[in-house]
């Protein structure tokens, strides 16, 4: 009886062992109808408007993480094809996370895009020829890598840092924050993100509700404060201040801009799973945020939200 009840305990422990360690499920879908509505905000006129050629760097790294986390080379397969079309990538579908969700017709990139995809920082020769540089991996960050991207930016470049990119290494500095807004972080945190904007009106976030929900991970505080005079926040979610126990709740910085002599920086701390990059809300900050970086009218890319996006049926 007593060894019965030993295995069943043994059982007990280990089925909550395995819930606890369970991936999380996907949000919800988004209602198409309201991300068109959002869409539709944009102005006619910009998004109508000529486009100059552009070269986007999309910059990964290996895979570092658990399934459908951090998925570095799957998100630069698809993402170049979702810029750039069928020159770009050989991929088969546009969302990140389960089976293909558009047609093949959908699969045409946008117009005037040529994109590149490299490991790391790339060399002088990229950088000398790249409109924007779009990271979604971990960055070292050293004397050689903060003169070479400064002089890219004071030049007039545009850079995109996604999730990891955020996370400085080999630890916050200040003197990466001078180039990209934030320095770094020291606490992060899985799970329900309550993202709130504080700058509505900025073109990046225009029309996009006050609040949304996301299931993610969030870095914070910002390493070293950030500079309110230099740094645009233009949505926080509210964190612990003081670690895991504290009640105190803070706003921290989720997505940001800075413009750094000629150049212009993008911010985002989101991206931590796979369903992230096709949530159609996430899209339209990540593109306006990537157009509005490289100098373009932050429109550019409103096409591209819906195409494989996680969204309702019409």
């Amino acid at each position: 009886m007593v060894k019965g009840r030993l295995v069943a305990v043994a059982l007990l422990c280990a089925m909550m062992s395995a819930a606890l360690c369970a991936a999380p499920e996907p949000p919800a879908l988004r209602s198409r109808s309201d991300v068109e509505a959002v869409l539709a905000r944009a102005p006619v006129s910009l998004k109508a408007s000529a486009h100059r050629p552009l070269r986007i760097v999309l910059i990964a790294d290996k895979k570092d993480h658990a399934e459908h986390e951090h998925d570095y080379p799957l998100w630069q397969k698809r993402w170049a094809l979702l810029l750039g079309g069928p020159a770009a990538s050989s991929e088969q579908q546009l969302n990140l996370y389960g089976p293909p969700a558009c047609s093949p017709e959908d699969h045409v990139g946008a117009p005037g895009v040529e994109v590149l995809c490299v490991q790391g920082w790339p060399g002088d020769d990229v950088l000398r020829s790249a409109d924007v540089l779009v990271a979604f991996c971990y960055l070292e960050w050293d004397a050689e890598s903060r003169k070479r991207v400064g002089d890219y930016l004071r030049s007039g470049g545009g850079l995109v840092l996604l999730h990891s990119a955020t996370w400085t290494r080999p630890g916050p500095s200040a003197q990466v924050a001078d180039l990209v807004g934030v320095g770094g972080f020291t606490r992060y945190r899985h799970g329900p993100v309550e993202l709130e904007l504080t700058d509505s009106g900025h073109p990046i976030s225009l029309g996009l509700p006050p609040k949304m929900s996301f299931l993610d991970e969030t870095y914070w505080p910002p390493t070293p404060t950030i500079d309110p005079n230099r740094v645009t926040v233009l949505a926080v979610c509210a964190e612990r201040q003081g670690g895991p126990e504290s009640p105190v709740m803070a706003p921290q910085p989720i997505f940001w801009t800075v413009e750094p002599g000629r150049g212009r920086v993008f911010g985002c701390v989101l991206g931590h799973y796979t369903w992230t990059f096709d949530d159609p809300f996430f899209r339209i900050l990540i593109l306006r945020g990537l157009a509005w970086a490289a100098g373009e009218s932050p429109f550019r890319f409103d096409s591209l939200v819906l195409r494989g996006a996680r969204v309702t049926r019409p």
